[in-house]
């Protein structure tokens, strides 16, 4: 049980404290809301690498580049998404911290541009899905998709043509010179992005409360009942569960869990061997403080 000489490791340096203007790589440029949650978990205090895709973060920290980096890994309108947690079981790092971000999508366009000149759109799958309701409104348009929403606002400012266009923030179109031809175009206005703060090591900080784990369970009735009574018998509110499907094993999955509660060094050392017994697959994702927005 590897992962329990880790968890012991890290639980007998807690509460560790994070290190002076750490080398932080996020999936954006500037004007980005991955640029957003790292400079708000990072209170300004850090070296920002922006990268154009997810794996680019995730391979800044496997050589060595950077020390953290920050991933969306669900939206309050559309859901999780579905690359992070592919990378977090790939690469087996581990999440130490969470940041949430509220989204307000505009569309952006070279000076001079109208919504009637508009026949192109660039922005992350995430954009358009967060403003389904407002496309829907242009069905003429085509929407491109593009690595990050700041990204592509930035590719149609350097472009400068009135037909292209991009859905991304506010603050994008501030850095970019670009017009906002309309605002607040995400069908929810209580539209969150939930991002994770991932790390080569298992780093436990002040006050940890939620857990994240990952398992496949053996393909019988009743399996994923156990897990569930696990908790429940340990007085752990099941907060979050997503499945996503195993490469070369059809239609088995693989299940990240999220939990809170009551959860000391005890817990965690007495309930995880009892899950890893039931599951043909056990990976320890994490255990940190969850967001508090009572806070900012």
């Amino acid at each position: 049980m590897a992962f329990l000489t880790a968890l012991n490791q890290a639980f007998s340096e807690f509460p560790q404290t994070m290190e002076n203007h750490p080398r932080v790589a996020y999936a954006g440029t500037r004007g980005s809301y991955g640029e957003e949650a790292s400079l708000s978990y990072f209170k300004g205090d850090a070296e920002l690498f922006p990268c154009k895709t997810f794996d680019d973060v995730f391979e800044a920290l496997n050589q060595g580049k950077t020390d953290y980096g920050v991933l969306p890994i669900e939206n309050s309108s559309t859901g999780s998404i579905a690359t992070v947690y592919d990378l977090l079981s790939q690469y087996e790092y581990y999440i130490i911290g969470e940041e949430e971000v509220w989204v307000s999508h505009c569309l952006l366009a070279p000076q001079g541009a109208t919504l009637e000149t508009i026949k192109e759109v660039y922005s992350h799958p995430q954009g358009f899905s967060q403003s389904q309701e407002f496309l829907d409104e242009y069905p003429e348009w085509q929407c491109i998709p593009y690595y990050n929403t700041a990204i592509g606002a930035a590719y149609v400012a350097e472009k400068s043509e009135p037909h292209l266009a991009a859905i991304a923030s506010k603050r994008a179109g501030e850095i970019y010179g670009l017009e906002i031809l309309a605002e607040n175009i995400n069908f929810s206005q209580t539209n969150v992005t939930r991002f994770v703060i991932i790390a080569k090591k298992l780093n436990f900080f002040k006050n940890p409360s939620r857990v994240s784990i990952a398992f496949h369970l053996p393909h019988r009735p009743g399996a994923l009942y156990e897990i569930i009574g696990v908790l429940a018998a340990f007085s752990l509110n099941l907060c979050k569960i997503e499945s996503r499907p195993l490469l070369n094993r059809n239609w088995e999955y693989l299940f990240f869990v999220d939990f809170t509660g009551n959860i000391s060094q005890n817990t965690l050392t007495n309930l995880l061997p009892i899950i890893q017994e039931k599951v043909d697959y056990f990976q320890f994702l994490g255990y940190y403080p969850q967001f508090d927005r009572t806070l900012i």
